[in-house]
């Protein structure tokens, strides 16, 4: 087991193409940036967006005239469990098992 302590810590990725506006324009309404982060234990996900003006569509801008960014926290990605889905019953005979303990 690794002797590595990641509380209070994060990691960003940083998608290839992003610092243009083509690659800006492509991810959509996607986060620009996601960082993982341990704080006191507890692992989340940022998602950080460049700012826009809600009406005029521009980009906010500091006072450096730097582009502004906004985040949410959220839970991390987990993926959907596969067993954890429930399946039918196999076919037998090319014939659905089902439960006759139905009244209809």
């Amino acid at each position: 087991m690794s002797d590595y302590d990641n509380t209070n810590t994060a990691l960003a990725f940083v998608d290839n193409g992003l610092f243009c506006a083509e690659g800006v324009q492509a991810k959509g309404k996607s986060p620009i940036l996601t960082i993982k982060v341990n704080f006191d234990g507890v692992e989340k996900e940022i998602g950080l967006w460049f700012s826009t003006d809600k009406e005029t569509g521009q980009y906010r801008l500091t006072k450096n005239g730097s582009k502004m960014l906004t985040g949410k926290i959220k839970e991390p990605y987990a993926k959907p469990d596969e067993q954890s889905v429930a399946s039918p019953p196999p076919a037998v005979n090319g014939v659905n098992q089902f439960d006759d303990d139905i009244p209809f």
